[in-house]
């Protein structure tokens, strides 16, 4: 199989910029992995800032029609005051979306369904000033695809840019354990997303549905509470200092515990002659900054423009450029934000 670009990854971002790429009639194909194992089904909120950006993309009404408005959210650090943060001030848009991902992903699916080429295994990579090639495994038969350009859509898994042996570069080595509760409805919150500090850590609460809630607790890898937070037994002596987030725990459930990475990192280099990472493979930020879907959609349509553009090796370098002024802007901002944790 040949093809113009080929894309490796099949989350949001890999999936935006095969929309992107069909619209502008660039041929390629979105690597799909077949999975073994299902991740836990995640909660997200997209923040008003990313709604314009949408808009521009044609995809606003995709996102928004799988998704339900939010208008804010709760956070409390440390001894200070509850804080309440509202939407209602933000431009054009005053609300975000808690964004069904599952079901978006499913009708980013549908619309780029012509491009997408199901494989277990990424084998190998090789490439030369001609292209690049992927030898994949799928049901036990290997699979040879040549393409001009590889993209790794991957995220934090990086798995294109560890086969190019680039390196990533990390900031902290934060871990999120996340588990599903009953749903709880607080009687002193409005907003559905709260957000509280305990000792060595923070948690996050967001309603999936109107059935169940997702709790996630961060730590850093390594700290004293990494090995009891895997236990729900264990969380409510750990939360038992929060004023709030301790509210939302069950004693009629004992649910299993995923833990992932959640760190702050970047890959040491963002483009090649013939390849680019886009979203989390590219750059990655601490979840409290609320960045993760702008960051997957802004890189999509960066891409897109950049693979499209007459200049190929200038066109890259400017978004090599672009990605990395974004990441250390980050990167001033996370200091304030985990002063704010504690």
């Amino acid at each position: 199989m040949k093809t113009q670009v080929i894309i490796v990854g099949s989350g949001i971002s890999g999936l935006v910029l095969s929309y992107l790429l069909k619209e502008k009639g660039v041929d390629h194909v979105v690597l799909n992995r077949v999975e073994k194992q299902k991740a836990l089904e995640l909660p997200e909120t997209v923040p008003p800032s990313t709604l314009a950006l949408l808009e521009s993309l044609n995809l606003l009404e995709l996102f928004s029609k799988r998704s339900s408005k939010t208008f804010g959210y709760h956070s409390l650090w440390g001894s200070g005051p509850l804080r309440t943060d509202n939407y209602l001030h933000h431009n054009p848009y005053k609300f975000g979306l808690k964004l069904n991902r599952k079901e978006v992903l499913q009708d980013l699916e549908f619309l780029v369904s012509d491009h997408l080429f199901s494989y277990n295994h990424l084998k190998e990579l090789q490439q030369n000033d001609k292209g690049i090639s992927v030898l994949l495994e799928f049901e036990n038969q290997p699979i040879s695809i040549e393409g001009n350009i590889i993209i790794d859509a991957t995220g934090r898994n990086r798995a294109v840019l560890k086969q190019l042996d680039i390196i990533s570069e990390f900031f902290d080595n934060q871990i999120a354990l996340s588990c599903h509760l009953p749903y709880f409805k607080h009687p002193h919150l409005i907003h559905p997303v709260f957000i509280e500090s305990f000792e060595h850590g923070w948690g996050i609460v967001s309603a999936l549905n109107d059935e169940t809630n997702v709790m996630t607790l961060y730590t850093q890898n390594g700290s004293p509470l990494q090995h009891s937070l895997k236990d729900y037994e264990n969380w409510k002596d750990v939360l038992s200092n929060t004023k709030i987030l301790k509210d939302f725990l069950s004693d009629s459930v004992n649910p299993a515990i995923h833990v992932g990475n959640a760190n702050s990192s970047r890959a040491t280099q963002i483009t090649g002659s013939n390849w680019m990472a886009i979203g989390n493979a590219a750059i990655a930020f601490n979840p409290l900054s609320s960045h993760r879907i702008s960051n997957v959609v802004y890189c999509a349509n960066a891409a897109a423009n950049a693979i499209t553009a007459e200049d190929r090796s200038a066109s890259f370098q400017r978004y090599d450029d672009t990605l990395g002024k974004i990441f250390e802007a980050y990167l001033s901002h996370r200091i304030g934000l985990m002063e704010d944790v504690g």
